[in-house]
């Protein structure tokens, strides 16, 4: 007498089809789902992301730009708190034209070492948007101690939009 058996059939191999498609499942979740905050700058026009940078809560950054009448830096502190950009502190050397004329509730402006500084800030913004300086302001991001001027992710005069996003996996490894 000749027996025949079948190979791969009955209740294993379909628990094992079960799990080896949820193991797939889940970690494709993890790769596309966002977790990681975020800064990122779009291009307004486009809203195409042409930079990020991995920020945790409570992280800062910083934007230094050259006063178009004093021609002198100003450099603007954030703070990133619940997924908003607060503006934290400003400081710059000349006092006048174009800078803060009033203080919040709780500010302080201070002289200290050649620069005035408005500490204790507390300005929240859902995204920062500006336009790239064509002719003096050469806006620098200072970031992680890095310093990207934004003329090297977008042209000068271009509209960019400054936000935290979340970010997945996906994104982190495959660019913007």
């Amino acid at each position: 007498m000749f027996l025949q058996t079948q190979v791969g059939t009955g209740k294993g191999r379909t628990s094992f089809r079960l799990f080896s498609l949820l193991c797939l499942i889940a970690v494709l979740s993890l790769v596309v789902i966002p977790f990681f905050p975020s800064l990122v700058i779009r291009d307004t026009e486009t809203n195409r992301p042409i930079w990020s940078g991995r920020i945790e809560e409570n992280g800062t950054f910083s934007i230094r730009w050259t006063h178009s009448i004093h021609r002198t830096p100003v450099v603007e502190t954030y703070l990133i708190r619940d997924g908003h950009i607060l503006l934290s502190e400003m400081s710059f050397q000349d006092y006048g034209i174009g800078m803060e004329s009033e203080l919040a509730p709780g500010e302080k402006l201070i002289s200290q070492d050649g620069q005035f500084r408005v500490i204790n800030m507390n300005r929240a913004f859902p995204a920062l948007h500006l336009f790239i300086g064509q002719v003096r302001a050469n806006h620098t991001l200072l970031f992680a101690g890095r310093e990207i001027p934004l003329a090297s992710v977008d042209r000068p005069g271009a509209a960019v939009t400054i936000q935290v996003e979340k970010r997945s996996i996906l994104n982190e490894i495959g660019g913007y």
